[in-house]
């Protein structure tokens, strides 16, 4: 490898490094939870976006919270755009189900198909009427 090509390389990862940022919120809805008040709902949300900012970035909530550009600063840990935001929304979501609100569920809505019964069932029907006995001639 040329030498010139060195810093070259080093220029290019770190222009591609600064295109990846920290998610700013969660791009997830996540509703009031039964007998929580708004005022509930809003610190737990507050609590929850440094939470999963400290998932990312490797620190603690309570370091997220006393670093004044914790939102917006990033982290030696690298990750792409959308996966960080996945990720993000992750933490986030589970932050706020533990916290007792309602959080989107994902996957199929479909209901279950119906259950097949043991081997072993017999249902509980009444034997069959015996065959009527013919008299003999």
């Amino acid at each position: 490898m040329k030498p010139r090509s060195v810093p070259l390389l080093l220029a290019a990862a770190s222009v591609l490094g600064a295109c990846t940022s920290m998610p700013s919120g969660p791009s997830v809805m996540a509703l009031p939870g039964t007998n929580k008040s708004l005022d509930q709902f809003r610190g737990d949300d507050r609590n929850c976006r440094q939470f999963a900012l400290g998932q990312l970035s490797g620190v603690s909530s309570h370091q997220a919270s006393t670093s004044a550009a914790g939102a917006s600063s990033t982290s030696s840990t690298s990750y792409a755009g959308d996966d960080a935001q996945q990720q993000y929304d992750a933490a986030y979501v589970q932050c706020m189900y533990a916290s007792g609100h309602r959080v989107p569920v994902y996957g199929p809505m479909i209901a279950a198909p119906p259950a097949t019964p043991p081997a072993n069932y017999k249902p509980n029907t009444p034997p069959p009427a015996p065959a009527p006995q013919g008299h003999a001639p």
